[in-house]
């Protein structure tokens, strides 16, 4: 079989080359639209389910109590003392 009759393959109506021309183009519409076009799809079906479920949570707000208080000033004195020690060893 010489490169002639392998591009004008008469058997299958559709040469060879035509048949990679056709694979190229199925890559190429494959990779730059349908891909992409996947992706956006999912992005936006993933948008609506998180909208979606943040309509059923609660936000609470809370003011610091006197217990968070004390533990932040706790941790401001030890935080001091712990800067004196170290200031007075040098």
């Amino acid at each position: 079989m010489n490169t002639k009759d392998m591009f004008n393959n008469k058997k299958l109506k559709i040469g060879f080359a035509s048949f990679i021309g056709v694979a190229f183009l199925g890559f190429v519409v494959g990779g730059v639209f349908l891909v992409p076009l996947a992706a956006a799809i999912f992005l936006i079906y993933g948008y609506f389910v998180y909208t979606r479920e943040q309509k059923h949570k609660i936000n609470v707000n809370y003011k610091p109590n006197d217990a968070m208080r004390a533990i932040a000033r706790r941790e401001s004195e030890l935080k001091n003392e712990k800067e004196r020690i170290i200031s007075n060893s040098r």
